[in-house]
Parts: structure tokens; sequence; C-alpha cells
């Protein structure tokens, strides 16, 4: 785990995902794999989640696009929230979601900025 400056906080990246924290008192590599396996295992809830604005924004996509676009997440776990810095819909906005529980299923105030 490494302090990034420009985000301000601690990086670690595991299973393709990239996880930040505030101040990593201990090891958070066994809430690194419960989370990405969560994840991972909730991505098509995710996608279709965020497909509605998707749609109203870039036109007629479908889960697997969504999924193949939206690129390497960032993963506040001490704010809750799921951003996609790199996605590839254009080089312009950023997505962003919160997540209420470990689980990834109260999934809440998706955005996009930019």
């Amino acid at each position: 785990m490494i302090f990034d400056d420009k985000l301000g906080k601690y990086v670690d990246e595991y299973n393709g995902l990239v996880f930040t924290w505030e101040d990593p008192d201990e090891d958070r590599s066994e809430d690194e794999k419960r989370i990405a396996d969560k994840y991972y295992s909730h991505i098509d809830d995710i996608a279709r989640f965020m497909l509605p604005d998707l749609i109203e924004i870039y036109g007629d996509v479908t889960i697997d696009e969504v999924k193949e676009k939206l690129g390497k997440p960032l993963i506040d776990y001490d704010n809750g929230t799921v951003t996609y810095l790199e996605q590839s819909f254009d080089g312009d906005h950023l997505f962003e979601f919160e997540f209420l529980d470990d689980e990834f299923e109260d999934l809440q105030y998706f955005s996009i900025d930019g």
C-alpha cells in the first residue's frame, strides 16, 4: 500500500480493483479480498443500476457494454463510493455511485461528472 499525494489517501490494487483508505492502521488485504469478491459477484446488478442514466446520455447500450466500458474502479471504502476514472464511453466524465452495504446490494446516487 502506498500513499497517493494526488488522492491524499493510501492506495492498493487487488484483482483489478483499486482501493483507497484514509488511514489503514492494519493490514487491509482480507477486506480487499472480501470487497472484490462482492463487487465481482454483483457486477451485473451494478451495471443494471447505472444503465438508465447511461442510456439517457450515450444512447442504446447493453449491460455487457457497460461492464466492458467501465474500466478499473476505484473503491473508496471509507466513504462508500466507487468511481470509474478510466471509463471508455467518453474521455470527459467520471462515473461514481455510493454503496451503502458491503454486499453491493444497496446502491445509491449514481452520477456522471465532468
